[in-house]
């Protein structure tokens, strides 16, 4: 029964992925920024184009984080799975537990933050102005 769960998670976990880097290859084009053009970038920024690509690059973080986090769910359910108890069996178990949610947790950092820049870049192009939304 475990073992079909399991089947099924990981399953599920692949079309959603393939699917949504499917879909972000169609609908957003890869930034190769690195972390001191963000952080210049973030403490620059003034137009919609700029704002639009701090979320596309949040955007692109929060999806690797998502990923290396169903990765992680992955491992710590195979773990489950074993019958045997190796040695460094809780170790395991405990890395696999803690990094994904390490992942999950900046991956909603990632995601918030995007959102973030992208609600600037609306309202940079619409000519509206958000008032406390500094990010």
């Amino acid at each position: 029964m475990n073992s079909q769960l399991f089947k099924y998670v990981v399953f599920a976990l692949l079309v959603a992925g393939t699917a949504r880097m499917c879909w972000s290859e169609v609908s957003t084009t890869k930034t190769s920024l690195t972390r001191a053009d963000v952080k210049r970038l973030q403490n620059s920024a003034k137009t919609a184009e700029d704002f639009a690509t701090l979320a596309s690059y949040f955007d692109q973080r929060a999806e690797m984080f998502e990923q290396k986090a169903a990765e992680e769910h992955a491992e710590l359910m195979r773990l489950s799975e074993l019958t045997f108890r190796a040695k460094n069996y809780p170790i395991q178990v405990d890395r696999a537990r803690r990094s994904g949610d390490y992942d999950r947790a900046e991956g909603e950092k990632c995601a918030d933050a995007a959102t973030a820049f992208r609600l600037r870049a609306t309202a940079l192009h619409d000519g509206t102005s958000l008032s406390g939304a500094q990010n």
